[in-house]
């Protein structure tokens, strides 16, 4: 899906379905549960498919992990529901004919204002004044060092 549909979807939906979400990992799980079926009954196709299964049945597992614990951090409110949207989970926040019983995780901030504009703007002005203080720093003179007087005969230095 191009950048500019991803955007048009985003501003059309801003909901996240967890049935949608669910069936989502379901389906990753399923693929994991498959490949390792496969493994354990040696009918993969070539040797290098068979080496990395295990590899690839890890990656998978680990991120449906990841994505569950997101949706939890969601439900409980820790995150708003922006950062779980996907476009394989959109949905209106208003009910659609047939999925009355869907949960709706509504995002709180419309999706048709940018909010990383201001953290950006706020970033760049810190980023500006770290560079100027820089280069002040650098014009000024260096801070001189005074030299201890030598050590008498003798005496250990630690």
């Amino acid at each position: 899906m191009s950048d500019k549909n991803t955007r048009t979807l985003r501003s059309e939906s801003s909901a996240v379905s967890l049935n949608l979400e669910l069936s989502n990992l379901e389906h990753a799980l399923r693929g994991a549960s498959l490949l390792a079926e496969l493994l354990g009954n040696h009918d993969l196709p070539d040797e290098e498919t068979q080496r990395m299964a295990p590899h690839c049945i890890v990656a998978q597992v680990s991120l449906v992990n990841a994505r569950l614990r997101h949706v939890g951090r969601v439900i409980r409110g820790e995150e708003d529901a922006e950062t779980l949207w996907a476009p394989h989970n959109a949905t209106s926040p208003t009910p659609l004919p047939g999925d009355d019983e869907d949960v709706r995780l509504v995002v709180k901030h419309p999706p048709s204002i940018p909010r990383t504009t201001e953290k950006t703007v706020e970033r760049k002005s810190r980023t500006r004044r770290a560079v100027k203080k820089t280069a002040r720093k650098k014009t000024a003179e260096p801070p001189k060092v005074e030299e201890a007087p030598p050590a008498p005969p003798g005496s250990a230095a630690s």
